[in-house]
């Protein structure tokens, strides 16, 4: 097998067991006796895991050449993580395989990002994303469809099943990768100066701007599905049905929305793709307040597909494009991925206090609200920066049209 098509399988493969109990967690938890507040607690721990440990990941990513075994630590870790998560019914243990799962779940963006710059190079990259994350996309359909249907005929904890299935596969394909088809310095951008990785992330004023927009835009995002499934779970509907529905439609969706991003940045350029994913969790979330049955559900599950399907092929090729030429590729995508890890951390806790006392809707219209603020730091960031990036490079996000 080709590099290159050893790329797509493994993208399809990495995302049924990256996912996890991903959108099925929250329903778990909810038939396990756990209020919203502790739900959300749980579920943020994943996510508070990343963010301490996804910037020194990815500078670690820049100077290792064993990233094919990393990717298959990472991805056996979360596949034991998820048969930790329901061998308990302790919050506390719970929590413990959260941060396991958080921990490796938030080093396969950055492995996969180095991996896929290493083959391709620079000037494909921003195509290539394209393509992986349709093929990842395609993964999680096909992930949450079995994991539908495990959990309907024979229980949710048996969605650990698919999960282990996935990693396997996902090792079967890294060994098809030969190890000298990756070229280490293009994968992290060229070759690295005398500064510290603390420096120049926090000199690339544009990563900064793209950081602080991915926060708003994960804390929008990150909740709303599996608050949705839970909504619905508490209006009688079977919890593994809809929350397989429901991920099956938006992964769906993100299968020709990631292929569409390709062409949208042509015109646009990839800043202008992830203002429009933006706008689009913005009018999710309004919609979602609504959503009392599946006429209206189905719909929000696709402007859910529609956002996160462009926005996760324009980030990292943001990140490619700011840091070219740095030598700190990965601990970049490692900085703004630290944001994403935020705002998935903050996401279920905003959302679970906000139901708990205001009640669903209440808290998809304050993640809407979130992904608005988003838009207007992207938007207003992108103008006010001007030129001069670190290292006298040209601001390529003031470059772009909006």
């Amino acid at each position: 097998m080709q590099p290159a098509a050893s790329l797509g399988a493994l993208n399809f493969a990495l995302a049924g067991a990256r996912e996890g109990f991903g959108p099925f967690l929250g329903v778990y938890l909810q038939k396990q006796g756990f209020d919203p507040a502790a739900t959300g607690f749980a579920m943020g721990l994943a996510g508070f895991a990343g963010l301490f440990a996804t910037t020194p990941i990815g500078a670690l990513i820049d100077r290792t050449p064993y990233k094919r075994a990393a990717l298959a630590a990472a991805v056996l870790a979360i596949a034991l993580g998820a048969v930790a998560l329901i061998a308990t019914n302790s919050l506390w243990l719970i929590g413990l395989s959260q941060l396991v799962i958080g921990v490796a779940d938030t080093s396969i963006a950055p492995l996969v990002a180095a991996v896929t710059l290493g083959i391709v190079g620079q000037q494909a990259y921003g195509h290539r994303v394209s393509r992986n994350e349709a093929y990842n996309h395609a993964g999680n359909a096909a992930n949450a469809a079995l994991s539908g249907v495990l959990g309907y005929t024979l229980g949710l904890g048996y969605v650990s099943i698919a999960i282990l299935v996935m990693a396997v596969a996902s090792c079967g394909v890294l060994l098809t990768i030969d190890k000298g088809s990756i070229d280490h310095g293009m994968a992290r951008g060229g070759e690295q100066d005398e500064r510290s990785t603390v420096r120049v992330l926090f000199q690339t004023k544009p990563l900064l701007i793209l950081a602080a927009t991915v926060f708003a835009y994960q804390t929008a995002n990150g909740a709303m599905l599996p608050f949705l499934a839970q909504a619905r779970t508490a209006a009688g509907a079977d919890p593994s049905l809809t929350t397989g529905v429901m991920t099956v439609v938006s992964q769906a969706t993100m299968v020709g929305a990631a292929l569409l991003a390709a062409r949208v940045a042509k015109g646009r350029g990839h800043a202008g793709v992830l203002s429009i994913a933006l706008g689009l969790v913005v009018a999710r979330g309004i919609l979602a307040a609504f959503a009392t049955s599946w006429w209206l559900v189905i719909p929000v599950q696709v402007l859910e597909g529609l956002a996160m399907g462009l926005g996760g092929v324009a980030i990292p090729a943001l990140v490619a494009e700011i840091m070219e030429g740095s030598g700190h590729t990965n601990a970049g995508l490692g900085g703004v991925m630290t944001a994403y890890g935020a705002g998935a951390t903050v996401s279920p806790l905003l959302a679970g206090f906000v139901a708990q006392y205001l009640g669903f809707p209440a808290s998809f219209v304050a993640l809407a609200a979130v992904a608005a603020a988003g838009l207007g730091v992207w938007t207003v960031g992108r103008r006010l920066l001007g030129k001069g990036a670190a290292r006298g490079q040209t601001d390529r996000l003031s470059a772009e049209p909006a």
